[in-house]
């Protein structure tokens, strides 16, 4: 072990470890006396913090300050590459945005400033610790049971999109026993975060960074969690001109990996085409057309699904929505199914419990669960429950059938 390591009894009952690294001696002393609770190996160079762990027990390495630099990171990517028993947290003076999508991208787990509180500390290396257990001891059970992605999307604005997707998502939330989540891909104005009142720690921008070194403990971390239902959401970027950064293929990357995470991966879209939308409306499972009661919403819903048909994006996955359909506006739903050749699939009324709840930043279906609009949108998502059951029963059914005829070819062949 190099100078300025100390050790600490290592026969801990935890199912990992925690160990330090640090060249600096003040900030060395810092983190030995920070990580004292859990009894970490502190060591001035990874050579001598590596030759020193015995066995390969999963292991939470922390970084100080001082490896918060351009080497420290490549020597982290390095650990994280030779080592996948090892997850590495970084702890910096100063975290700037820019810095954590460096270190994200270097395969850092987590990162947090040098002046957080101890229980941060502690919870960012029991995320990790945990999440490297798990990854060891996951049996390999074959094909992972995808969730269903249902994107919202219109080519209008100001038709009620988000609010959709946010209510149906805490439907969701609320009576499925699967996990779900959301996505605001409306990457430059999306108001996700906004509609359900949680604040926006992460955003699209740090999945995007990391998404090809990460794992699903990984993205786990960047999901905030909606208060009272558990619902998991990855906010839109603060700042538009970071929607520069992302690409198509890092948002189908996020999309992909949490279908894989939970039930139901709700998308809100921005409403325009462009490479990020026409790959996720691809990707989507359904897509919820959502228009509203007034000539240029129909006008615009309808070009968009001429240019969907073109693409070869249109089809069975396509739900019309009506926002705002009690609307007295001398227009009748038979007229906007004709005008824009789909049949209204759900209706949603027009309620003034719906701005009220966005001011209050709550979603209708929590806010006034029995307005006209709250009932409407859960029964919605009730229609995405119905489909979910009706799979798995005919899985159900299909394998009980596939078992009894391998069971009559054994008995006919005499085995």
């Amino acid at each position: 072990m190099g100078s300025g390591s100390s050790r600490s009894d290592m026969n801990s009952p935890k199912r990992y470890r925690v160990a330090a690294v640090e060249p600096d001696q003040r900030f060395r002393t810092r983190l030995t006396i920070q990580l004292a609770a859990t009894e970490a190996r502190v060591s001035d160079t990874i050579e001598s913090l590596v030759a020193s762990l015995e066995g390969n027990r999963p292991t939470v390495v922390v970084f100080g300050p001082g490896l918060a630099n351009d080497t420290g990171l490549a020597q982290a990517q390095r650990l994280a590459r030779q080592h996948p028993e090892m997850g590495v947290v970084l702890v910096c003076e100063e975290l700037s945005l820019s810095l954590l999508q460096q270190a994200l991208r270097a395969g850092v787990r987590d990162a947090l400033a040098l002046d957080a509180d101890d229980a941060a500390v502690r919870q960012a290396i029991e995320r990790v610790g945990e999440s490297l257990v798990s990854m060891r001891t996951a049996p390999g059970t074959g094909p992972v049971d995808l969730g269903r992605v249902i994107v919202t999307f219109s080519t209008k604005g100001g038709v009620g999109k988000s609010i959709m997707a946010t209510n149906v998502a805490v439907a969701l939330a609320s009576r499925s026993s699967k996990q779900v989540v959301i996505v605001d891909a409306d990457l430059q104005f999306g108001d996700v975060a906004v509609l359900l009142g949680v604040p926006p720690t992460h955003t699209t921008v740090d999945a995007a960074a990391a998404i090809d070194q990460a794992d699903t403990a990984m993205m786990d971390s960047f999901l905030a969690t909606h208060p009272g239902t558990g619902l998991r959401v990855l906010p839109a970027p603060v700042e538009p001109s970071a929607a520069d950064s992302i690409s198509p293929e890092q948002m189908l990357g996020i999309v992909r990996m949490l279908r894989t995470m939970c039930g139901f991966v709700i998308v809100d879209m921005p409403p325009h085409f462009d490479d990020v939308v026409l790959a996720l409306l691809e990707e989507a499972d359904d897509v919820l057309l959502v228009a509203s009661m007034d000539i240029p919403s129909i006008k615009n819903l309808k070009v968009g699904i001429q240019t969907l048909g073109l693409l070869s994006l249109a089809g069975p996955k396509l739900r019309l929505v009506l926002n705002r359909a009690n609307a007295k506006v001398n227009l009748d739903i038979a007229d906007v199914e004709r005008a824009i050749g789909l049949p209204v699939q759900f209706r949603v009324p027009s309620d003034i419990a719906v701005p009220q709840a966005v001011n209050r930043g709550v979603p209708v279906f929590l806010d006034k669960p029995r307005s006209g609009a709250a009932l409407a949108l859960g029964q919605l998502a009730d229609a995405f429950l119905g489909v979910e059951e009706q799979e798995a029963e005919a899985a159900t059914v299909h394998e009980t059938r596939r078992r009894a005829w391998r069971r009559t070819d054994k008995e006919a062949s005499g085995q």
